[in-house]
C-alpha cells in the first residue's frame, strides 16, 4: 500500500437527457432506461485520509447514514482484506435530494480516492462492483462521460451525446426518491418509448429530452410547474426536470447563452441555488 497520507478527488453532479421508468417490478426496483451524462463544472470535493477510526463529515448527512460510509464496505469487501481506518471529508456543493446524483457521485469519489491512497489498483471494472453494491447510481460516476444505463440504472453502455451547457437550479426543498416512484405508479403509465435516436446538436435536446417522472414529481410539489414555466420563459430549450428532481436542467447551445440564462434565472427565482455547468460531448467507441 501507498505511504500517501489523503486524496481528493472531485464528485461532479449528473443530469439523465432521458429517463423512461417501466412499471414497478416484484422486487420493488422500476426498469429504467436512461441517457446520463456527467457535467463538468460545479462539483462536490471528498477527501479521503488515513486516521485513527473510520468517519465520514459532511454536512447534514454524517456517520453510516452517508454513502460514502457504505462505499469504505463495499471498497473492504471487493478487495477482500481489511483495510485501515479512513476519514472522509465531503465539502458540498451540490444540492441534495435533488436528482443529480450527489451523493451517489460522493460515494464513487470515495471509492476511487480511498482505492488510491492504499494502493489497492483494483481497476474501473472492479471499482464498477463495488459501487453496484452501493446504490444504482454509482456506477456511472465510477466510469462518467455518456451512458445508457438500463436494469436499475447499474446496467452501463457507452453512449454518443452532443455537447451543450446548462444551468441547475435547486429550490429550497428536495423530494424523495421513493415518494416520487410512489407517486409514478399511482399515475397513468407514460407513453410507449418513441425510439428517436439521439441528436447531435444541442438544439436538437428540446424535443428530444424527456423525464417520465416528471408528472409524479410536479403532482407533490406543484411549485415546479412554476419554476419550469419560469425556466423556459427566460430561453432554456428544455427545462428538464434532474432525475427524480427536485431541481432543474436548464439547457442552452453555448457558453454566452446559458451565462445569460443563468443571469436571467437568477434575478426571477432570488434565492434558489443556481449552478453552471456543461457537458463537453462523447461518441461511443465501437465495441
Amino acid at each position: 500500500m501507498s505511504a500517501g497520507e489523503s486524496v481528493t478527488v472531485d464528485a461532479p453532479p449528473k443530469v439523465n437527457l432521458r429517463l423512461l421508468v417501466g412499471p414497478v417490478r416484484p422486487d420493488g426496483y422500476h426498469p429504467l432506461t436512461t441517457l446520463m451524462v456527467a457535467l463538468h463544472g460545479p462539483a462536490d470535493r471528498v477527501t479521503v485520509a488515513r486516521a485513527d477510526e473510520r468517519r465520514v463529515t459532511c454536512p447534514g448527512i454524517e456517520g453510516p447514514a452517508n454513502l460514502a460510509w457504505a462505499a469504505l464496505d463495499a471498497l473492504e469487501a471487493e478487495a477482500g482484506e481489511s483495510l485501515p481506518p479512513l476519514a472522509v471529508d465531503i465539502g458540498k456543493v451540490l444540492p441534495a435530494q435533488a436528482g443529480i446524483g450527489g451523493g451517489s457521485s460522493d460515494a464513487a469519489a470515495t471509492l476511487m480516492a480511498a482505492d488510491r491512497l492504499l494502493g489497492l489498483h483494483l481497476g474501473a471494472e472492479r471499482l464498477e462492483r463495488a459501487a453496484a453494491a452501493v446504490g444504482s447510481d454509482v456506477p456511472f460516476f465510477i466510469r462518467g462521460g455518456a451512458q445508457w444505463a438500463t436494469g436499475r440504472g447499474e446496467v452501463l453502455r457507452p453512449a454518443d451525446a452532443p455537447p451543450f451547457e446548462c444551468v441547475i437550479v435547486a429550490p429550497g426543498s428536495g423530494l424523495s426518491t421513493a415518494a416520487v416512484y410512489a407517486a409514478f405508479d399511482a399515475l397513468p403509465a407514460p407513453p410507449p418509448d418513441d425510439a428517436v435516436p439521439v441528436p447531435q446538436s444541442a438544439a436538437g435536446l428540446a424535443n428530444w429530452c424527456r423525464n417520465d417522472l416528471w408528472p409524479a414529481a410536479r403532482s407533490l410539489d406543484d411549485s415546479l410547474e412554476a419554476l419550469h414555466a419560469d425556466l423556459e420563459a427566460v430561453g432554456a430549450a428544455p427545462a428538464l426536470l434532474c432525475g427524480s428532481g427536485s431541481a432543474m436542467c436548464a439547457i442552452a447551445p453555448d457558453a454566452d447563452a446559458a451565462d445569460g440564462l443563468a443571469d436571467r434565472i437568477t434575478r426571477a427565482r432570488p434565492g434558489m441555488q443556481v449552478l453552471r455547468a456543461g457537458f463537453p460531448g462523447a461518441t461511443a467507441q465501437p465495441a
